[in-house]
């Protein structure tokens, strides 16, 4: 085998790999928040802060223990509506969309949060990893604006706004 043939599967394997990767675990976004990690952790499960955080990007609601009603406002005054479940994981929480029959749908939408102390005592490291019924370029700046927000929120009690600023800037 020529050496030409050699460099080319490996190419092909290494772009194989990544795609599998990325669209495994679609895109993350990763905050350093100055707060424990307990308290991080159970600021994402009510759904008061999750609604809070994001804002003008939707809302969501309660509908069980483990159980949430997301709503996403997509702009064109139509809004999208999906249910999902809370699973504890050993280093975080992933709320999963929620089939017609009340099971848990694999491969379908997701919001994944994972939690890590940071280095030097400085907080707590939360990683988002969305798969979203929205279109797949907006999930990164929402996961984005979704986790500025929740630090903002978690460190000084109040989330960044230009509501009452009159020039708006």
């Amino acid at each position: 085998m020529h050496y030409v043939d050699t460099a080319k599967e490996q190419l092909i394997d290494l772009v194989e790999k990544f795609l599998e990767s990325a669209s495994r675990t679609g895109p993350s976004r990763t905050v350093t928040i100055a707060r424990p990690r307990a308290e991080v952790e159970r600021f994402w499960r009510d759904a008061d802060n999750l609604s809070r955080v994001l804002g003008d990007l939707g809302d969501v609601c309660a509908t069980g223990p483990a159980d949430y009603e997301w709503t996403l406002l997509r702009g064109d005054d139509e809004a999208l509506t999906w249910q999902t479940t809370l699973v504890t994981e050993a280093d975080g929480l992933r709320f999963v969309g929620v089939a017609d029959d009340g099971s848990a749908r694999e491969g379908g939408p997701q919001i994944g949060l994972s939690f890590a102390d940071a280095p030097h005592g400085l907080g707590t490291e939360v990683t988002m990893r969305a798969s979203a019924p929205v279109p797949g370029f907006l999930i990164g700046p929402a996961a984005f604006k979704a986790l500025y927000r929740a630090r903002a929120l978690l460190q000084t009690g109040e989330l960044p706004t230009l509501e009452h600023n009159p020039s708006a800037r």
